[in-house]
């Protein structure tokens, strides 16, 4: 039994309905369809006309049936694409579990050789008519109600305060070695938590744990792999927090000097001075959602999402994954 009447059919319905006088019923024995579609055909393709003495009557039209068809049929729109392929939603559904955003998880898709690609408007839509298995829970970002914060330290500079006023004009994000650095807190009274430097061109991200949120346990865990990424560093700028005063006596003279003449303080409230270092804090909270205690948390599970973010494919970046863009433009950055 067909679902949907043909031109021809149509046709055959005016016929039977129009001169043969059938039945409704009968109509649909004939045609093999069900009653209700040719109730409702017989409904949607009916006019009214005028005789020769003036006396309005009704007739079945097959021409208005089929018009008004074709009229439903262009403004139902093209069939979604959840129904299309369900092996790459369900592809799209396992990466956003494993933290990663629809557009991340889209370029994954792509170098993985599915066909199908779903704009990311369209997958929002999805997400917001409950056509992915996905709960708001496993989204990558949560809006969690603000807890008060706690009343921080007296912060001491002892090599004085610049401003970001001070650094040269870094819009343009054409040169490799500028840095923003934050932390992340855990549950508000536990004391460890996490160092968090961003890299302003590639986005390229490093973490390290802190035993605390005080000025000492920062500048001693910088001094202990300052060696190793000194040379990728030009400017670090940061906001206003107890944790970023010097007030510290430094053993490492080469870190002590930079921090003197290339370490910027954004002014206070303008987190925006560091927005890459608040995108990336997102990706950070991932994993560890505000309120989490951190003090489990281990130097090696912090490698592992340092790692997971810096071969992300990013929006940013064309597509590329920081590690892919450093990869392609190495040579740019020996030369900077």
């Amino acid at each position: 039994m067909g679902k949907y009447l043909t031109e021809k059919e149509r046709y055959l319905i005016e016929f039977m309905y129009n001169k043969e006088k059938r039945t409704q019923r009968e109509i649909a024995q004939v045609l093999n369809k069900h009653y209700n579609t040719i109730y409702n055909e017989i409904k949607r393709g009916t006019i009214t006309q005028i005789d020769t003495h003036l006396r309005e009557y009704k007739i079945y039209c097959a021409d208005v049936g089929q018009r008004k068809q074709k009229e439903s049929s262009k403004l139902k729109g093209a069939d979604i694409k959840v129904s299309l392929d369900s092996e790459y939603i369900a592809f799209i559904q396992d990466r956003i579990k494993e933290h990663y955003s629809f557009y991340s998880a889209n370029i994954l898709a792509e170098k993985q050789g599915f066909k199908s690609r779903v704009c990311l408007s369209t997958l929002y839509n999805y997400f917001n008519n409950h056509l992915l298995k996905i709960k708001k829970s496993e989204m990558p970002y949560n809006k969690i109600k603000k807890v008060k914060s706690v009343k921080q330290g007296k912060r001491i500079y002892k090599y004085g305060k610049r401003l970001i006023d001070d650094r040269q004009d870094l819009s343009e994000r054409d040169i490799y070695g500028h840095w923003e650095m934050d932390t992340v807190q855990g549950k508000q009274t536990t004391k460890p938590c996490i160092l968090v430097l961003t890299e302003r061109k590639t986005r390229q991200e490093l973490l390290f744990k802190l035993d605390n949120k005080q000025c000492k346990s920062v500048w001693n865990t910088l001094e202990n792999t300052w060696d190793n990424i000194k040379v990728h560093f030009k400017t670090v700028t940061c906001d206003n927090g107890v944790e970023f005063s010097t007030n510290y006596e430094f053993d490492n003279n080469e870190l002590e000097k930079f921090v003197r003449t290339n370490l910027f303080y954004c002014h206070p409230y303008r987190s925006g001075e560091r927005g890459s270092n608040e995108n990336n804090n997102k990706l950070i909270r991932r994993f560890y959602p505000k309120g989490l205690d951190l003090t489990k948390v281990t130097q090696e599970q912090l490698n592992r999402i340092q790692d997971f973010i810096n071969n992300m494919p990013r929006k940013i970046l064309g597509g590329l994954s920081t590690n892919e863009y450093l990869k392609k433009y190495e040579q740019e950055y020996l030369q900077t």
